[in-house]
């Protein structure tokens, strides 16, 4: 499957007071850690930001929201109007654990649907999945609309759910997960890792 890998980067965190995407683990940048796994399997690789200056020279292409100040529904948007292919595999910047046979997976397993969204502890993980064009009219509507509930969006779409016992065969499903969204969060993340 021919896909777009995509990673968004909405910017400064209010609760780490810094952009995440340049949170260190090991003397490496969160962002860093994600864009050396996607290199490997796609050859149509973006960040989507609403601060571009900061990424130029990291290798993807850098693009800002078609739809600006709307979150990551128009992150979504803006990876699927920029995408080479018909497919994107998105993923928020601060995940740095990333599971690529799980990724491949559910790229494997998109075909017919609108989007693959893993669902773990009973909650989606939107930021962590596959999106297919074909949600791009629904998209649209919805931010032209105000209407940015981003789990409601995927809820209306013929969506692939892909739930923990299909993804615990690929690893640990909490540090596949893992979101450096804080401080604490950072230190763990560093602990995981062995720094």
């Amino acid at each position: 499957m021919r896909a777009s890998g995509v990673i968004l980067s909405g910017g400064r965190s209010s609760r780490m007071n810094f952009n995440k995407a340049f949170a260190e683990i090991c003397g490496r940048s969160v962002l860093e850690i994600i864009i050396e796994k996607f290199i490997k399997h796609f050859d149509d690789l973006m960040i989507i930001t609403n601060e571009p200056e900061l990424y130029h020279g990291m290798g993807p292409a850098v693009y800002t929201d078609v739809y600006p100040h709307m979150g990551p529904m128009a992150g979504i948007h803006s990876g699927l109007y920029h995408s080479r292919y018909d497919t994107i595999f998105l993923l928020g910047c601060d995940m740095p654990f990333i599971n690529m046979d799980l990724a491949l997976y559910m790229l494997d397993n998109c075909t017919g649907y609108d989007c693959v969204v893993p669902v773990i502890d009973n909650k989606l993980q939107p930021l962590y999945a596959v999106y297919n064009s074909s949600c791009l009219p629904a998209l649209i509507d919805c931010l032209e609309n105000n209407k940015l509930k981003l789990t409601r969006f995927v809820d209306s779409l013929n969506t692939r759910y892909l739930y923990e016992n299909e993804v615990k065969s690929f690893g640990e499903v909490e540090s596949m997960f893992f979101n450096v969204n804080d401080k604490a969060a950072l230190k763990r993340a560093q602990e995981l890792s062995g720094g």
